[in-house]
């Protein structure tokens, strides 16, 4: 019976999945509860690792719609998110364009596709090819690319049809040759790249500087605060690197994230907790889930519900909420129920509970849904544009 659950929540997982590759888009409700239910079958999909290998390619576009996602789900790296947004995504007629956190269209709706812009430059799609423009929609690299991903310190993963990955710069010219089987964008002046299943980090001329050995999740192994989480060894286990390679904390959680002001976010057996630079367990690993610092407080699931604790592990709003996001620009997304509101850090309701998705602030501006209503609220919950526009 209990093989039976699994393979239950993992079909109910994977219907959500293949919703979102129909859809083109990734929705933040699916995502959150595909979390919850993957969480449980860890251990079990473990002796599946070996056998998923060679599926990396089929999954690439389930990559690529993560990163196009205007929101980070609680597993992506929060490097994605540094850079202030200025242009923001619309869809209309099918059509893909952007606007300003006035709500003023600035490129209007023409795209098949596009991604978030990341050092002035955007990723758009043209004919089942990928190009970048500028911000004022201007093609500055044609599109003949099957993938990319986004800039990052001058330079992006592009790949072309029957190509591997390589890297180009701002221009258009290739940097770095195609040769890697996957390939992310950098991170304090390096990237992770998978040679022969494994992976690897180059610089930014394309020197391995710390050879193929690791593994991990997809979304993660960047670099921040000079220490990057990885699976080190044949067990699931992970465990933090230097840009040396030299394993700084050892390898013995079933989830490590990022160090975001000092703290990391890690997962033992089914229980979550924070350690710090040195591998030391600040907050015990007590919490049925947790997500990363954000002004100064990470949400927390306790008995099914979520609430909020500071660096030094106490409860500054009590568990509550069906779901909760992290801060961004003095508020948190939290769900009751089946509706999206956002609170403040004293745990005020801010905008009241009437959005079936919402998403973190950005500019003054976040991305909600009320039934076939897409758009971008203001602080106090007004809508500054919509698809009904």
């Amino acid at each position: 019976m209990e093989i039976e659950g699994k393979f239950d929540n993992m079909k109910r997982s994977l219907f959500l999945l293949i919703s979102l590759i129909v859809l083109g888009t990734t929705s933040c409700n699916a995502v959150k509860e595909i979390e919850e239910y993957i969480k449980p079958l860890q251990e079990f999909i473990k002796p599946l690792q070996e056998f998923i290998k060679p599926l990396q390619e089929f999954i690439k576009p389930l990559q690529e719609l993560i990163e196009a996602s205007p929101s980070p789900t609680p597993t992506v790296s929060p490097v994605a998110e540094k850079e202030q947004r200025r242009l923001f995504v619309i869809e209309q007629d099918e059509k893909y364009g952007y606007i300003n956190n006035m709500g003023e269209i600035l490129i209007p709706p023409r795209f098949d596709r596009v991604k978030d812009f990341f050092e002035g430059l955007a990723a758009v799609k043209i004919e089942e090819k990928w190009g970048y423009i500028n911000e004022r929609g201007q093609i500055v690299i044609k599109p003949e690319y099957e993938s990319v991903l986004r800039f990052s310190e001058g330079l992006a993963p592009v790949k072309k049809i029957g190509q591997r990955w390589s890297y180009i710069n701002r221009n258009g010219g290739v940097v770095i040759e195609p040769q890697f089987e996957d390939a992310v964008y950098f991170s304090e002046g390096l990237a992770r790249v998978t040679i022969d299943g494994k992976w690897g980090y180059i610089d930014q001329t394309g020197k391995i500087v710390i050879k193929p050995e690791y593994n991990g999740q997809t979304g993660r192994g960047f670099f921040i605060d000079g220490l990057a989480a990885v699976r080190i060894g044949t067990g699931y286990e992970y465990g933090y690197i230097d840009q040396t390679g030299e394993v700084i904390i050892e390898a013995k959680y079933d989830f490590a994230g990022d160090f975001i002001d000092g703290l990391a976010r890690v997962q033992i057996g089914d229980r979550w907790g924070y350690i710090d630079k040195n591998g030391k367990e600040v907050i015990t690993p007590k919490f049925e889930f947790s997500q990363d610092f954000s002004d100064g407080l990470a949400p927390v699931k306790i008995n099914d519900k979520y609430g909020y604790i500071d660096t030094s592990g106490k409860r500054v709003i009590q568990p509550q909420y069906d779901f909760a996001g992290n801060f961004s620009e003095g508020l948190a997304e939290v769900r009751i129920d089946d509706k999206y509101g956002y609170i403040n850090a004293v745990n005020e309701m801010i905008i009241d509970p009437e959005f079936d998705n919402a998403f973190a602030f950005s500019n003054g501006i976040a991305e909600a849904w009320v039934e076939e209503k897409k758009g971008y609220i203001d602080n106090i919950g007004r809508f500054i544009w919509s698809s009904s526009n």
